[in-house]
Formats: C-alpha cells, sequence, structure tokens
C-alpha cells in the first residue's frame, strides 16, 4: 500500500464512506415497512412509478426503493440484506463494477436496482453466464419481484419463461425442494414467446442470447418479428467473464455457403508430415507459428510447385498456415474435444464432431466454431466430417453490444486486476466491497516443483493426508487432460473423488454442491461450478455436519496450475471462506505449466537446477511469487492490447452498423411520416427518381408504402451483406500494409468510410433500378426465412451458424450469387423483383 493510499484511502474505500449515509436513510425505514400488509407492500410500486412520472428522479426514490425490495426479499425469501449488499446495489445503479466476494449474495444484490430502474417502464436486462443460471435465478428471485407486482422473465437458448406463482402448486415445489436447491429450475416458470419475455418489467438471460436476439430484430423482414425494446440498463453478472474474457469474438449470425473443398483434408495431411523445429517454429506467448525455409521447400515439394507464394496464391498458403497451426497450437482435451455428432462421450472417427473448450470455464461450447477455416482445420487434422464454410449475415462484438445501453453495471468476485479496462473501454470504475464478516480464509504461498510428474505426486500426497483428516478439498486444473491425468495419480493413491469437466458437466450442480462434505475431493476444471455456492457440510447440511467441517479448517482449494490471468486464480480461490467460514487456499505449480515454461525466470529454474532438489519436493519463496505474478501481469497486457486492438477494428464498423440498422428499423416500424422523410432525403435532388416514385405512387394507391419498405429492406439486406464481406477482406489485407510503414488501422479508416460511401450510392441505384417493377410481381415477404434464422439455426456460442435462406424471392444473396427464384440467372441480370426473366 503506497503512502498516500495509506492517508487518504484507496478509491473503493472512499466511494464506501460516501454511500453510507445512503444505506442509513434505507435501514431508518425499515420498522414502518415491517408493520406493513403484503398490499400495502405491493402498492409502492405504484406509488413509486407515480412519483417518477412526475418527475422525481430514480435517485430520490433509491432509499425508499431498495427498503422496499429488502423487506419483500425477507418476508418471501427470509434473506435480508445486509449493508453491504446495500452498498453493492447502489454501486450498480450507479453504474459501476462491483467486486463482491465469493458467497456474499450477488443473487440477492442484482433486486433492489433491477426493481428500482424497473419503474421507468423501458425494461431491465439481468445477464448471467449461463441458462442454467438464468433460470435459477429467476426461480429465486421471481418471488421477491412478485410480491412487489413486477414481472420477471427468463429468455434461454430455445425457450422463455415468465414466472407465475399459479404455474406449479406449493407441494409440487416441496417434492423439487427435497431433491437438492440446484434442481430447482423451473419451478413457477410459465413457458411464454420470447417477445412477452422481453416486455417484461425485468428480463434475465446469457450474453449470447442478449446478443444474438439483437442481431436477429436487424434482420426481421416484419414488425411482429422484432423481440427487444430498446437497451435501457444492464446488471451483468460474472462482468469480468463477459466483458473481458469473451470479447476478443465477435457474436456472428451465417449462413453456409459451397460445401467445403477439398484442400482440409490435402493440408492437414501435409501438415502432419512435417516437424517442429526444422519445419516450423513455434511462438506460444504470440500463439503463432513461422515456417522455416526447410518447411517452405518441404511442402513445395509435396504441391510439386517452385514457389507456393506466386504459384499457390494466398488462398494456399492461407490453407498452409492454418492446417499447421491447428497442428501445432490446438490440443485435443485442452482447446477442444472430439464428441459424437449426436452428444455423449468423447470418440474420434468420421462420426465425431469437434467441439471447443472454454478455455476460461472449462466448459464445452457446442456449436461454437472458430472462424477463418481453422474449425475446418481441426476437422481435417482429427479426421471428421469437415463441415460447410459459412457466409456472415450480421455480427457484433459483446463490447459493442453492451455498449448499446444507456446504463451498463456489472458485479463479480475478480474486476480489481481489470480495473483499468473496465475504465477505458466500458467507462466503468470498479469498487471493491467489503465482505459481510472478516475473511477467515488463508491463503498459502505457491509451492514450485521441478516437474509435473513432481507436482501431481505432491498433490496426491497432500490431498490423501487432508481426506484422512475429514476436510473436504476442491482441486481446479486448468484443461480436461491434466483433470484426467491428476486423476489417475489420486486414484492410485487410492483417494475416493469425484471428477468435474467438460464431458460431464450435466453434473456440475450436483457436484460443486456437494464439494463441502466431510472428507469429499473434487476435481474440475477451474471455473466450474461458478454460480453455484459451495456450503460446509455439504448442500443440505444441518448446524451439526456444517460445524463439524467447519472445525476441520473449512474448505480447502489446491489449485494445480496457475493461470494466464490472475482474475481466475482469484475466483479459484474465492470458492473457499464464504461468509466468514474458515477455509485454505494453495497452488502447487512446476517448472513445466505453461505460464512457467514459457513466460517463467530463468533464475528460479537456474537455482532449482543448481540446489539438486527433488522433482516432488518444493521451494517456496517471494522470488517465486514475483516471478509468477510478473508473468501474469505481461500476459494480461498483451491480452489488453489484443482485445483493444478488437474494438479499435470493430469502431469502425459499429459506426456504419449503427446507421444502417438505424435506417432499417425506421423502415421496418417506424410510421408512414418517417419512412416518406427518409424516402425523401435519399432521392434529394433526383429529379428523375422523384418522377418515378410518384408515377409509382399512383399506381399502387395505399400499397405503395409496404411495397416499398419491402424493397429497401432486402436491398440494404444485400448490400450490406456484401459490405460485410467486403470489409472482411480489407481487415486482413490492411495487415500487410504495416510492412511499407503504414498504420493498417487508419487504412481501414479511410478505405473503409469510402466504401460505405459507395454503398449508400449503390442503394440509390438499386431503387432507381427495382421501384419501376414494385407490383408486377408481388413483393415476397422475407418471415418465412426469418423464421427458419430463428428457429432453425444452430447457434454457437459466440457463432450461429444459420441454414440456408430458401423458399423466398427476399433470399440475400450477392450479386453474382444465382438468383433464389429458380431461373438460372445471376441475381444481379434477374434483379429478383419484377425483372422479365423472373419466374418467382
Amino acid at each position: 500500500m503506497s503512502f498516500l493510499t495509506k492517508i487518504f484511502g484507496d478509491n473503493s474505500s472512499r466511494r464506501v464512506k460516501e454511500l453510507e449515509p445512503l444505506v442509513a436513510q434505507i435501514n431508518a425505514l425499515e420498522p414502518s415497512l415491517q408493520a406493513l400488509t403484503p398490499e400495502e407492500l405491493k402498492a409502492k410500486t405504484d406509488e413509486f412509478k407515480e412519483r417518477f412520472g412526475r418527475g422525481e428522479s430514480l435517485d430520490d426514490i433509491l432509499p425508499e426503493a431498495f427498503a422496499v425490495v429488502r423487506e419483500a426479499a425477507r418476508r418471501t425469501r427470509t434473506e435480508r440484506a445486509f449493508d453491504v449488499q446495500l452498498v453493492c446495489s447502489i454501486v450498480l445503479h450507479q453504474k459501476g463494477v462491483a467486486e463482491m466476494r465469493t458467497g456474499e449474495g450477488k443473487t440477492l444484490v442484482a433486486t433492489l436496482p433491477a426493481y428500482l430502474n424497473a419503474l421507468t417502464g423501458k425494461g431491465v436486462h439481468i445477464v448471467t453466464v449461463n441458462d442454467y443460471l438464468s433460470r435459477i435465478a429467476v426461480t429465486w428471485m421471481g418471488q421477491v419481484y412478485s410480491a412487489l407486482g413486477v414481472t420477471v422473465a427468463v429468455i434461454n437458448h430455445e425457450s422463455s419463461f415468465i414466472y407465475d406463482e399459479r404455474h406449479v402448486t406449493k407441494e409440487e415445489d416441496a417434492e423439487r425442494d427435497k431433491e437438492g436447491y440446484f434442481k430447482v429450475v423451473y419451478d413457477f416458470l410459465r413457458p411464454c414467446s420470447r417477445k412477452e419475455a422481453y416486455m417484461a418489467d425485468i428480463t434475465y438471460g446469457t450474453n449470447n442470447e442478449f446478443g444474438f436476439d439483437y442481431l436477429r430484430d436487424n434482420l426481421a423482414y416484419n414488425p411482429s418479428m422484432v423481440m427487444q425494446r430498446p437497451h435501457h440498463y444492464a446488471i451483468v453478472d460474472e462482468v469480468d467473464s463477459i466483458l473481458i474474457d469473451e470479447a476478443r469474438t465477435p457474436l456472428i449470425i451465417a449462413g453456409p455457403t459451397a460445401e467445403s473443398e477439398s484442400l482440409y483434408a490435402k493440408f492437414a495431411k501435409i501438415a502432419d508430415s512435417l516437424t517442429p523445429v526444422t519445419h516450423y517454429e513455434v511462438d506460444e506467448k504470440q500463439k503463432a507459428i513461422q515456417l522455416t525455409e526447410a518447411g517452405i521447400d518441404s511442402v513445395e515439394k509435396t504441391l510439386g510447385v517452385a514457389n507456393i507464394y506466386t504459384e499457390g496464391g494466398i488462398k494456399t498458403v492461407h490453407h498452409l498456415e492454418t492446417a499447421v497451426r491447428a497442428k501445432a497450437l490446438f490440443l485435443p482435451e485442452r482447446d477442444y474435444v472430439v464428441v459424437p455428432a449426436q452428444g455423449g462421450s468423447a470418440s474420434g472417427g468420421k462420426d465425431g464432431k469437434v467441439v471447443i473448450v472454454d478455455s476460461f470455464t472449462g466448459r464445452l461450447q457446442p456449436g461454437r466454431r472458430w472462424s477463418e477455416g481453422l474449425h475446418q482445420a481441426i476437422e481435417a487434422k482429427e479426421g471428421v466430417k469437415v463441415e460447410q464454410e459459412s457466409r456472415t449475415y450480421a455480427s457484433i462484438t459483446f463490447q459493442n453490444y453492451f455498449r448499446l445501453y444507456e446504463k451498463l453495471s456489472g458485479m463479480t468476485g475478480t474486476a480489481v486486476t481489470s480495473a483499468e479496462e473496465f475504465a477505458k473501454v466500458y467507462g466503468l470504475d470498479v469498487v471493491a466491497i467489503p465482505t459481510n464478516k472478516p475473511s477467515a480464509r488463508k491463503d498459502g504461498n505457491d509451492q514450485v516443483f521441478q516437474t509435473e510428474n513432481g507436482k501431481f505426486k505432491a498433490v496426491a500426497r497432500a490431498v490423501k493426508q487432508l481426506q484422512e483428516k475429514g476436510q473436504p478439498v476442491l482441486i481446479g486444473t486448468v484443461s480436461i487432460d491434466k483433470n484426467e491425468k491428476l486423476s489417475e495419480y489420486l486414484t492410485r493413491d487410492g483417494v475416493k473423488h469425484n471428477v468435474l469437466n467438460a464431458k460431464n458437466h450435466e453434473k456440475e450442480g450436483e457436484i460443486i454442491a456437494d464439494a463441502g462434505k466431510k472428507g469429499s475431493v473434487t476435481v474440475a476444471t477451474n471455473m466450474a461450478g461458478r454460480g453455484v455456492d459451495i456450503k460446509l457440510g455439504g448442500m443440505n447440511a444441518d448446524k451439526d455436519k456444517y460445524e463439524e467441517v467447519k472445525a476441520l479448517g473449512g474448505l480447502f482449494v489446491l489449485g494445480t496450475e496457475r493461470h494466464e490471468a490472475r482474475r481466475i486464480d482469484n475466483q479459484l480461490r474465492g470458492r473457499s471462506g464464504r461468509q466468514g467460514d474458515p477455509g485454505e487456499t494453495q497452488f502447487f505449480v512446476s517448472l513445466e505449466d505453461d505460464l512457467m515454461r514459457v513466460f517463467g525466470s530463468d533464475r528460479i529454474k537456474n537455482m532449482m537446477g543448481k540446489f539438486g532438489i527433488a522433482e516432488d519436493e518444493a521451494i517456496e519463496s517471494k522470488l517465486v511469487s514475483r516471478s509468477i505474478e510478473g508473468a501474469q501481469e505481461k500476459i494480461e497486457g498483451f491480452h489488453f492490447d489484443a482485445r483493444k486492438a478488437t474494438l479499435d477494428y470493430d469502431d469502425v464498423l459499429n459506426f456504419q452498423r449503427k446507421l444502417i440498422y438505424s435506417r432499417r428499423r425506421t423502415i421496418l416500424v417506424g410510421t408512414d411520416e418517417e419512412v416518406e422523410r427518409d424516402l425523401s432525403e435519399l432521392v434529394a435532388g433526383n429529379t428523375e427518381l422523384e418522377g418515378i416514385i410518384t408515377k409509382k405512387r399512383g399506381e399502387l394507391g395505399e400499397s405503395f408504402l409496404p411495397n416499398l419498405r419491402q424493397l429497401l429492406l432486402q436491398i440494404i439486406d444485400m448490400l450490406w451483406l456484401e459490405h460485410l464481406e467486403a470489409m472482411d477482406y480489407l481487415r486482413s489485407s490492411v495487415r500487410l500494409r504495416a510492412y511499407g510503414q503504414r498504420d493498417p488501422l487508419i487504412e481501414y479508416k479511410r478505405e473503409g468510410l469510402a466504401m460505405f460511401k459507395e454503398m449508400e450510392a449503390s442503394l440509390l441505384e438499386n431503387v432507381a433500378k427495382l421501384l419501376p417493377n414494385v407490383g408486377a410481381v408481388k413483393v415476397a415477404s422475407a418471415q418465412s426465412n426469418l423464421q427458419e434464422v430463428r428457429e432453425g439455426a444452430q447457434e454457437v456460442g459466440h457463432k450461429e451458424v444459420a441454414p440456408p435462406l430458401g423458399g423466398s424471392t427476399s433470399k440475400l444473396v450477392g450479386r453474382n450469387d444465382p438468383c433464389p427464384c429458380g431461373s438460372g440467372l445471376k441475381y444481379k441480370k434477374c434483379g429478383m423483383i419484377g425483372a422479365p426473366e423472373h419466374k418467382g
């Protein structure tokens, strides 16, 4: 702690102190609210809405509103928000990121600012990391909202629900409770339409679902298909995972193009024949490969070309480099697993599918695909069916999606180490919230071993001693293969244990919820079970069992490897020592771990070798700890720069996206006057086109504007699709301009703007070309197509692969694509709408 910080305090402590008077106001209201009947308490919501409508601000209403929610939670869930939870709730309302330790009650905290901001009638989104957490939060907290007359809903991947206490009887609810709280995820949840879920006062869902629905709304051809309201206020749970860890990968809705080429299999075979060092070099820090002269010569000999760069072209070089990357940098059981096409246990062969493993959560990401041909290259490497390549219809990064909200906030157990990124990218301040009870957790120094084998021997020995003592142990591993490897060591030493990784994630809640039982040992990927509380003694433990495990020292969390990000390590530590419980944490690392091998200090490696320390004996020193943290800081800085670069490029496209989507939304749901105004601005000064328009209006009468809307939407979608592809190619090509001492980003901005202006000019040209034909053939609705996108798309975490859009003349196609009408002509010649050759 610096000298000035000791005198004046840090930002978090100052913010917390500033909020204490507001907390005192909330507390002072408690006795009067406890005297209200349930009907009187519920009536407070209408009173607050009326006051807001008369001009009072949410800040004016905040003390009473928060006190009302706390009273409702006390009555319905026997949970009374602590003062520190009130502080956290205020930070969320004031557009901040709250760092709140595991077990401090973040699910309850979200109800207070959500209720307050829902009084505006504009809707509130609460964002979680998976469908399970969304449903269980609504099941639990729906009781609180319902008591106050506030509607709450949840959107999941293939379903939507609204909280309705009439939907499940109390007898059924009690029966489910006996099975375990983590299984009660549908109580009082009545199935509803997605639009109904979005029209609720408060809507829970995952970041993927909110983002994809935004993109789908901007592909709609019928106003009834628009789901979301304007983005008002969002509370993001596990905000570091969503806004930082997943920020580099965009959400994409795409449709397959032609069948994948045989080039993937061909180059997978070539890559398999190459050997590291001799034929290519691997840069693990940058996650890149570089072909050597010997490697290039070998490939040219195999392909029978003199120069792969001139004779093969960019496409051939791209396939080669991608195949080598797939071989050298992407490993099974760490980065992906091969599972049967219908799911189940892992297996290889032609029937299998390559499924990505999330590097932060350790969970499978079904259907999510790497871009730029990498996923196809891995499929070819593993010998499974190579899936079709795809064409992007719409895309957005999480960074720019969440910046759509007028007001954004978030909470997590680990945010302080990323405070700079939250401030620079999202304009959010991070505030560390004090714990309700002083922490009793003991964090031990890292134990460093020479080899991984020695480390695992020591882990198994230490865990066996803890199990014999009766102290529960949660072991964190960084990947599936390390997870299973450690399990073998424990089995060999006779340690009974549970294994949790992406292959058996269906049991995640049950396994993690019981990780606090006496003598239990749970081996899990580092982030498994995030969002599920670990209670000492087990999920349904009585007081005696709780006290017994507490006396043994609480939960012992043992990390078997340091993660690249300090936050992930802190999250693992945070599983222990909830609400003042005792607990212990310690990391066992080896010099063969990826982090130490690639980024570790040579001084440590030399020191251990010099003293001849046995492989299963550890050293422990501040030098080691500083070296590890220094390596982590370097990697965090590297990833921050990469995410910032992604955002810089996407900001260029985001400006264009907002203009296009705004114009499209006006055409789709705007009033006739708004459409007429936009049309006038579009054709202003073009007297010839203005006279076409006048003539066509006279011919069609009242049907002119509906036909015009459909025409404009089709033209905009066609041009935007082509523009997205052009911008993607541009981004790839400008990177090479750095060799000519030109800034790639500036080049991208300059040429991207010119291309956007060309696209807008093309819009006018297409209107002039196609307007005379409107009415000659009825403009087909794209509703059936978009229904396919909504219901039949294979959604994949960060990339949604839609089925081919067919069966309608409004298919999104490029000018040189075959017209979907079946005429056999290219789109630019057929024109889709009203051309003489059109057969549709």
